[in-house]
């Protein structure tokens, strides 16, 4: 995901140009590119999270973080669309946003769900 993040960062164009030769196809495309890639890091985190939960037997976790995307982002985006200042990029700064607190809700209940399995492992009488 970190590589193909670069790549966007540094060359979206070469992603582009296969698909449209109008530069101004390019242009809204290699701007796309440049925003949504960031969500490619928080996606393969939010991802490795929920196989975690799979694994652990409780998948009501990413279900939460899930949740918590649809209304970080729905929410947002309906009032977004009403605005008449609203443009496109917005709704992609938005989808960034609302995967980067998926992904850090996913990851901090992971590792509560951690701490509670691992402590089932404990010798009974030790302090943590």
């Amino acid at each position: 995901m970190l590589s193909i993040t670069l790549l966007c960062q540094i060359s979206p164009h070469v992603l582009v140009a296969p698909f449209s030769n109008d530069p101004a196809v390019v242009d809204v495309a290699t701007e796309f590119l440049r925003i949504a890639s960031w969500n490619f890091v928080a996606v393969g985190l939010t991802f490795c999270c929920s196989g975690m939960f799979q694994a652990l037997g409780d998948t009501r976790p990413a279900l939460i973080s899930s949740g918590s995307r649809l209304i970080t982002y729905v929410v947002p985006a309906v009032w977004l669309a009403s605005q008449p200042w609203a443009a496109l990029h917005d709704f992609w700064y938005l989808s960034l946003a609302s995967i980067t607190v998926q992904a850090l809700i996913a990851w901090l209940l992971l590792r509560r769900q951690l701490h509670h399995k691992l402590r089932l492992f404990e010798p009974h009488g030790a302090t943590t």
